[in-house]
């Protein structure tokens, strides 16, 4: 018999953190397996909830997190199964070089952290000593 406890848990939150890993999820599939994920861990994780904030932050930023590691996964899967050649034909490069180049350089910073290197919005922030919010709005 399932926990009456979880079913709960997700009965009384699931709707906010359907809503948002709707928005932020590169796909519906994505969220929904976000979706399922954050509710698992949270579970599993409930008694390291502080209590200092409110529980539906504390699951958002699990659901976040959850995000960030399925669509790294993806990234990897998709990147894995590509063959050798180079992402984008050289005779565009040189065109996306001219187009980086009339960017803010903060705003090129961010791109080239998250868009070429691959780094999630966490750890750019963190590079970059500035707000994780600032780095999505860029």
């Amino acid at each position: 018999m399932p926990d009456r406890r979880f079913e709960e848990l997700v009965r009384t939150h699931h709707r906010a953190v359907r809503t948002y890993a709707r928005s932020m999820a590169s796909s519906d599939a994505l969220a929904d397996d976000a979706v399922q994920e954050t509710f698992l861990r949270a579970w599993r994780y409930l008694d390291s909830f502080r209590g200092s904030g409110s529980f539906e932050g504390w699951l958002i930023r699990i659901c976040r997190r959850c995000i960030i590691d399925l669509e790294q996964r993806e990234r990897r899967a998709s990147a894995a199964a590509l063959p050798a050649a180079p992402a984008v034909a050289p005779d565009y490069r040189s065109e996306i070089v001219s187009v980086m180049a009339t960017l803010p350089p903060a705003h090129r910073e961010v791109l080239v952290l998250c868009g070429v290197l691959g780094y999630d919005y966490d750890d750019a922030a963190r590079v970059l000593d500035i707000p994780v919010g600032t780095v999505r709005s860029r």
